[in-house]
């Protein structure tokens, strides 16, 4: 006789089939505008009046919060904390938010020890995401010595990106690498592809940051790997699989480009559709005809807002095959805009009047710092609000100067800008795991702070993505 079950438990276990059945029995489109409606994705930049300071004193800041790129106003209440080594708290503040911005600061303790320190902000609901989407940003404060760390030495990593996520046997496609410092920065190093049997297959040397790609047709039975020039370590490529889908994309006048392969007889591995979403939106759809061994196409972004776009190929069962994410720039978040030099003066603490001027009429939220030229430690800031928004709050791991990927229109920038699209791991949403579980539910608000209940494992920004896979 089977023990009845206590009515907790039943709950819960009513709860869990309820939740796999509708993942699995929905489909891809609609699961995905209920999680957009269960929880939408939350924003947070920070504007500081300087990069870095003086032990003792204050970094004033202004936060920009979005959603759906407009102004916030999901949460009500924001969190911003600094910490030393992204685990000593050494202060917290609870910040009001009113139509998506915010005012606050920092008094630095005279106490500090000179280095980098990490702030980190983030909404209560914003942690029913993945934690390594929350706001993060480093400032260096020059204060105390300190006894300098010995050198990373030379040490370099090595790793390796299929286009689409996975290698396929007999098909030829792109393999995107990126080669890092122990430190978690760009390293530039050529390197040399070779198979089990030591035979050299290809050479390869990065484009830009230690990023690069390389062309690879997998022969079945055959394994991959690569080793960096003057190092003996050999570093494996993923196993290729004898069936499956190869997606290529590359930028296009209208959009993106793309080419699907594959081998054909197996409808389980056949590509029915194709799906666009951003920001948790499906913003395109489009089938395939069945059977097809090469179709090609492009994806009209023209009318589409700029950021990352998440491309998805799945099979007629709605099971995903393959994936690819690219950067669309369709540049409507610039405003041309002049200085106008209206009073100049370099006399001791004289008045300068200087305007800024933008052609029509705009409705929006402002911050403007001024500061000493030779307190800065880079001639242009790396990070922006354009970076952080369109780009980097939507991809995990340390990205290297993100503003320079907006610096201009050139092939080679549009190039570089694709590789870190093939290279920094999965974006927010993850087809397989939305069919495991039911969408967020709203994390519950605290007066000190909401991070403290949930443990988090993405804390380092050294951290760099895994090769990725579609395989189910």
């Amino acid at each position: 006789m089977i023990p009845a079950l206590p009515k907790k438990r039943k709950f819960l276990l009513l709860l869990l089939l309820l939740c796999g059945l509708n993942g699995f029995g929905q489909r891809p489109a609609d699961l995905l505008n209920k999680w957009s409606a269960a929880s939408p994705i939350e924003k947070v930049y920070l504007h500081f009046d300087k990069d870095n300071y003086l032990a003792g004193e204050t970094a004033w800041f202004k936060a920009y919060l979005s959603s759906d790129n407009q102004p916030d106003t999901l949460s009500t209440t924001l969190y911003v904390e600094l910490l030393k080594d992204t685990t000593t708290l050494i202060s917290r503040q609870v910040l009001p938010v009113l139509i998506g911005a915010s005012n606050g600061q920092f008094e630095l303790p005279d106490s500090l020890v000179t280095g980098y320190y990490q702030v980190r902000a983030y909404t209560a609901s914003m942690l029913n995401q993945d934690a390594g989407f929350v706001y993060r940003r480093s400032l260096y404060v020059y204060g105390k010595a300190v006894t300098a760390a010995a050198p990373a030495g030379n040490l370099q990593r090595l790793e390796f990106f299929p286009e689409g996520g996975n290698l396929v046997n007999g098909l030829l496609q792109m393999v995107a690498f990126k080669i890092t410092t122990a430190d978690g920065f760009p390293a530039t190093a050529s390197g040399t592809i070779f198979n089990d049997k030591g035979e050299q297959v290809t050479a390869f040397s990065p484009v830009h940051d230690g990023m690069g790609m390389f062309e690879l047709t997998p022969v079945a039975g055959r394994t991959y790997y690569g080793m960096l020039s003057g190092s003996s370590e050999k570093v494996p490529l993923p196993a290729a699989l004898n069936k499956g889908v190869v997606i290529t994309m590359m930028p296009h006048p209208q959009g993106s480009f793309f080419e699907l392969k594959q081998k054909t007889g197996d409808p389980d591995f056949d590509a029915a559709y194709m799906i666009g979403q951003m920001q948790h939106h499906v913003v395109f759809r489009q089938s395939f005809r069945a059977g097809q061994a090469e179709q090609q196409g492009v994806i009209n972004t023209k009318d589409l807002h700029s950021g990352i776009l998440q491309v998805t190929v799945f099979n007629k069962n709605d099971m995903p095959l393959a994936e690819r994410l690219c950067f669309v720039d369709n540049k409507e978040y610039r405003l041309q805009g002049t200085l106008r030099e209206d009073t100049i003066s370099f006399s001791p603490r004289a008045r300068n009047v200087i305007s800024l001027q933008i052609p029509g009429s705009v409705q929006g939220s402002f911050s403007v710092s001024v500061i000493d030229n030779e307190q800065s430690q880079l001639p242009a800031r790396e990070e922006n609000i354009l970076t952080s928004f369109l780009l980097t709050s939507d991809l995990k791991g340390y990205i290297h100067n993100p503003a320079w990927y907006f610096s201009s229109d050139e092939d080679s920038v549009k190039t570089a800008l694709d590789l870190v699209m093939m290279t920094n791991g999965w974006s927010r949403f993850k087809w397989t795991s939305s069919r495991k579980a039911c969408p967020p539910r709203a994390t519950r608000t605290s007066a000190t702070s909401p991070w403290a209940a949930r443990s988090t494992t993405r804390e380092s920004k050294n951290h760099s993505a895994t090769s990725r896979s579609c395989c189910l």
